[in-house]
């Protein structure tokens, strides 16, 4: 199998070519710290076969996460529950990734409590606040604490940091016209749109740190103006040029969610990965609805990327990985969107009136506080059994 097969990334070797895509809970303490509840997820990831397991969504500011549970990092106090983190992940063998970001225009204050900035001024047409336009002392600094993240996720252990360019997010706003339409050194020209994320990568003057560095990029924002595969060529010439370790494509922002969940149901997410490949050298990785070990197979055949992620078929069965590589593929439990999609949005917490993740399949993990007798899993697993055939019969 391909997928058993090692690959090195930048000066680090991973043991296959399967990665849990970047996920966040919404499970941290309030103050962003890193929770029990945390720790037990990622590392229940971790000890099923996979090469790398990717934190997701961890905010470098205090007003740049999506809800008051998101997690943060970057001051001295999240030290601790960080290194408890990446180690708990390490110990079971796989490499350890975490995802930076700044949620930026797309927040929302009635989940985060705090005020929403972007780089003009923009309204999400589903959430209906104002952005305020960040100043220039604000956007630098931004710009310390994504330098301030960087460098506590390497000195926590992290083997990988990936900055998240993609999905609307504020240092995707600064590189694309459809969000940026600032006048003064941080619009305008492409240079100009681009500072912010060159201003941050400069500020990392460890070479040791600096190859850590990873990115997830934007295939397609489905916007005229937005970024596409054809657009973010400067963007990987330089990003190569700083060498990052690897890329992950995705698409798609908050007002284009029709137009990602579409692409991503029809497997569009990855042509952009094979576009990707001809733009770097640097490994690429393939995902978006990857519901099975066959079909990451296929894409590393085919050569439309160098490792494949998975994300919501790892919700629904961490399992996974391990069931496939010892021929239990039977006992695997299906996601219900992959099914159908729409039929599900409990790992989405934004979708959910509480804010909470949470997942109807037996299989998947269950909060450390949360019991569930075996008697419920029995009566779990015959609901979903029932679930899946009945949206197995309505798609037909």
């Amino acid at each position: 199998m391909l997928s058993k097969l090692k690959i090195k990334l930048g000066e680090v070797e991973i043991k296959n070519r399967i990665v849990s895509s970047p996920l966040g809970i919404n499970m941290a303490n309030e103050d962003g710290s890193v929770t029990e509840n945390i720790v037990s997820y990622f590392s229940n990831l971790a000890k099923n076969e996979l090469g790398m397991v990717s934190v997701g969504a961890v905010a470098v500011s205090d007003e740049g996460g999506d809800t008051k549970n998101t997690m943060h990092i970057g001051k001295p106090d999240y030290t601790s529950g960080l290194k408890k983190l990446s180690s708990s992940i390490k110990s079971h063998g796989a490499m350890s990734t975490i995802q930076l970001f700044h949620v930026g225009a797309q927040g929302n204050t009635n989940y985060s409590g705090k005020r929403v900035v972007g780089p003009s001024k923009y309204i999400v047409p589903d959430i209906g606040i104002e952005a305020e336009p960040l100043t220039i002392r604000e956007i630098k600094k931004i710009e310390d604490e994504f330098a301030q993240g960087i460098y506590q996720a390497h000195d926590s252990g992290f083997d990988f940091i990936e900055l998240h360019i993609a999905h609307g997010y504020l240092i995707h706003q600064f590189l694309s016209e459809h969000t940026n339409k600032r006048t003064d050194e941080y619009g305008g020209s492409e240079e100009n749109r681009f500072r912010i994320l060159k201003n941050i990568i400069e500020k990392i003057r460890d070479n040791k740190v600096k190859k850590k560095l990873a990115a997830r990029v934007t295939g397609n924002d489905f916007t005229e103006k937005g970024l596409n595969i054809k657009k973010i060529k400067n963007l990987i010439e330089y990003l190569d040029s700083n060498n990052f370790a690897f890329y992950t494509v995705t698409a798609g922002i908050y007002e284009t969610a029709k137009q990602k969940y579409t692409n991503m149901k029809k497997g569009t997410y990855w042509e952009y990965s094979a576009e990707l490949k001809k733009l770097t050298d640097t490994p690429v990785i393939a995902q978006g609805n990857i519901t099975s070990i066959e079909e990451g197979e296929k894409i590393l055949f085919e050569k439309k990327g160098d490792m494949f992620g998975m994300c919501q078929a790892l919700i629904a069965d961490p399992e996974l990985v391990t069931k496939s590589f010892n021929d239990k593929k039977e006992e695997i439990l299906e996601c219900l969107a992959h099914i159908k999609v729409g039929s599900c949005h409990r790992c989405r917490y934004l979708k959910q009136k509480n804010l909470s993740f949470d997942c109807v399949t037996p299989a998947a993990w269950r909060p450390v506080n949360k019991i569930i007798t075996s008697e419920e899993r029995t009566t779990d697993l015959t609901f979903w059994k029932e679930t899946v055939q009945r949206l197995r019969n309505v798609t037909k």
